[in-house]
């Protein structure tokens, strides 16, 4: 665990290789977030957990899902927010932390300061006279890695970890998705007992009989013993939450009595807080009506059938005049449930009021043709993280004229969104200043009958242009705004003035008496786009 950008993938990337060169299958890309080294005639599981800021929950379940955290910090860089978490999450699920000082080959790392930044944070290393065991490294260059893995295993024999391989399975699931041909697997720790297909298992409100068991490079395996990260195939009715306790029961009857038994109390509660929360508003509908009542009856009304008409329409107004901004409509489809709960945190934290944002479906897997459907009968716009869409469907969504935009990096998927509810924003008018002159000469001329004043301008630099609005300064006061009604250069009739001519204007309001040394200003209408006022963390 540790900040973004502090090294966590490359020491990631670092220790496999390890287990790659050894393997025949080296190379071959990972499926799931979790890997096993052999070290010393021991194993450790590795879990990787994203930095992001927008990972929060990621990183709780990654602490509480393990025996101890490895606390990457960079050595040029130090402690930053979600070091600061990550050292939080560990202490609340009350595991042991091994700290990383990584990065030290960079010519401006500093080891010693990234250890003492620990401090205030109670993570007192070794070296500073404390207990926490730390290693620094270069994860980049493979420098002080091995040590980094005697380290893990000191922490862990000082721990006294024991499991039974014997008995029901217990286990946790990191991660749930929907696999193209395979359905709905999960990945999962086993942390109690030995795994082997055909087990009846529950997780939360889902089941399922183990169909098939796969490791972290897609290989078939017969069984999973403690500490061993596995894919299970098999799951029934839901994905299985990441976070949530796997349980193995005594066959495939009793797992799904037991999900359907879970999901019923679930429903029960969700029925139960949506009762509170319906009391809550009808109360505060009746308070209301009650203080529209009390004031209509001060002001005069008694008749019951007008103080009912006059409130009827007081709320049809509040409903007709109360929803009036623009709304973007969105749907989600995402790779795993990890990556939909982070980024429905970050959406979460939307509170402008300007664009409403309106997340119509969110999903995990790839798009169906109802998914297209549905989007083009509501006008939204489809977001896809992580996921294929398949050329099929992306006729039918052009065809049928839906937007689909793919995304594999949250920060792009973030700013497409922030721009999208932006463009619905009407444009800022702002005033550009595109000249400046100042009057040397006050003439008065006969206009309609009316005596009128006309500035004989010197322009100092820019232009003066008919159309733009002027502003003319007496010292610190401005004695006019406005428009300009003719310009003239000698007795011709112009539009435009440029720098050092000289150039007698009129302006819109007659009774301004211009003075020798007055400012004269132009400014132009310049439209802006204004940008939604929405920052969630991280971005």
């Amino acid at each position: 665990m540790g900040h973004v950008d502090h090294g966590k993938t490359t020491l990631l990337d670092c220790l496999r290789h390890s287990r790659i060169v050894e393997s025949e299958y080296g190379g071959i890309t990972q499926h799931i977030g979790a890997f096993t080294l052999k070290e010393k005639d021991c194993e450790i599981t590795f879990l990787d957990t994203p930095g992001h800021a927008a990972f929060a929950k990621m990183r709780e379940r990654g602490a509480q899902s393990t025996d101890i955290v490895v606390l990457v910090v960079a050595a040029d860089d130090g402690v930053n927010e979600q070091t600061i978490q990550s050292i939080n999450y560990a202490k609340q699920a009350n595991v042991p932390i091994v700290v990383a000082i990584n990065k030290i080959d960079k010519a401006n790392a500093n080891a010693m300061q990234a250890k003492q930044s620990l401090v205030k944070h109670g993570i007192l290393v070794d070296d500073l006279g404390g207990d926490v065991l730390c290693v620094e490294i270069s994860a980049l260059q493979n420098k002080n890695v091995d040590q980094l893995k005697e380290a893990i295993l000191l922490q862990a024999e000082d721990m006294n970890l024991r499991s039974t391989w014997n008995g029901l399975v217990e286990g946790i699931v990191i991660e749930s998705k929907i696999q193209s041909g395979i359905g709905k697997v999960c990945t999962m720790i086993v942390q109690r007992g030995t795994l082997v297909k055909g087990a009846a298992l529950v997780a939360g409100t889902s089941w399922a009989r183990v169909r098939a068991m796969r490791d972290e490079f897609g290989r078939e395996l017969a069984k999973a013993v403690p500490s061993t990260p596995v894919v299970v195939a098999g799951w029934r009715e839901s994905l299985p939450t990441p976070g949530e306790r796997i349980l193995q029961l005594e066959n495939e009857r009793r797992s799904q009595e037991v999900a359907q038994y879970r999901l019923k109390k679930e429903t029960n509660k969700k029925i139960e807080q949506d009762w509170k929360t319906t009391e809550h508003r009808i109360e505060k509908e009746r308070k209301e009506y009650l203080e529209n009542r009390r004031k209509l009856l001060d002001a005069g009304y008694r008749t019951g059938s007008t103080l009912r008409l006059i409130v009827h329409k007081e709320q049809k107004y509040q409903k007709d005049t109360g929803n009036q901004n623009p709304c973007v409509r969105l749907m989600l489809k995402t790779d795993v449930d990890g990556t939909l709960e982070a980024i429905l945190n970050v959406l979460d934290t939307y509170n402008s009021e300007e664009v409403e944002l309106d997340l119509v479906k969110f999903d995990v897997g790839p798009p169906s043709e109802s998914d297209i459907k549905l989007a083009k009968d509501l006008g939204v716009v489809l977001y896809c993280f992580n996921v294929q869409v398949p050329s099929g469907l992306k006729r039918i969504a052009e065809q049928l004229g839906v937007e689909i935009n793919c995304f594999n990096v949250i920060y792009r998927l973030v700013e497409d969104l922030k721009n999208r509810l932006s463009n619905c924003l009407p444009e800022e008018v702002t005033f550009e200043q595109v000249g400046e002159g100042h009057v040397i000469k006050n003439f008065s001329v006969i206009v309609e009958r009316k005596k009128q004043s006309i500035a004989g301008i010197l322009i100092d630099w820019g232009t003066i242009n008919k159309s733009d609005s002027v502003r003319v300064l007496r010292g610190t006061n401005v004695i006019f705004e406005g428009s300009i009604r003719s310009m003239r250069i000698g007795t011709q009739v112009v539009s435009s003035a440029g720098k050092n001519e000289e150039v007698g204007v009129a302006v819109s309001n007659e009774k301004v008496v211009f003075k020798e040394d007055d400012i004269v200003e132009t400014y132009r209408e310049v439209k802006v786009k204004k940008e939604i006022s929405w920052n969630p963390p991280g971005f």
